[in-house]
């Protein structure tokens, strides 16, 4: 069963990238089915960060994210293949899924393209976690983790 409710996560992250995120309430009970509250209050501080700030900044942080740490293993063709058609034009942020960019390690000059325009990834990624703590400081019953982007 967490296998399950880990690929329902992965699933609603990838409804937060492709524009389509169905709001927390609706989902929070099958997300933390299995007690991992802090997995499924994580997706939902990214989905409440897109509907109050700039919904492609915080998409673009979710490609790097994806491109980075949703697959241990590099894949150097792939990403030849995705960089080129992002440098070409040819891919929108909506294109983009989990399995397509797993594993390919795009840069910020990459995310950069996709977004549009320039924006400041740490600031971005403090906004994302200072949200999440507002969100989420009356659960102190529940221990909280810092909103993790990795390693």
């Amino acid at each position: 069963m967490e296998i399950r409710i880990e690929l329902a996560r992965l699933a609603y992250a990838e409804n937060i990238l492709r524009c389509t995120n169905e709001p927390p309430e609706m989902v929070e009970d099958l997300l933390s089915l299995d007690g991992e509250l802090e997995k499924a209050r994580r997706w939902f501080a990214f989905a409440e960060a897109k509907r109050r700030f700039d919904p492609n900044v915080v998409r673009g942080l979710l490609v790097y994210l994806f491109s980075h740490y949703a697959s241990p293993e590099f894949d150097p063709h792939k990403r030849e293949q995705l960089v080129r058609e992002i440098m070409e034009g040819r891919v929108r942020m909506r294109d983009l899924t989990i399995e397509r960019l797993a594993g390919t390690r795009l840069r910020w000059e990459h995310i950069f393209r996709l977004v549009g325009r320039q924006f400041n990834p740490t600031r971005e990624k403090e906004k994302i976690k200072a949200l999440y703590n507002q969100l989420y400081a009356s659960a102190s019953a529940v221990p909280r983790t810092e909103v993790s982007y990795g390693r």
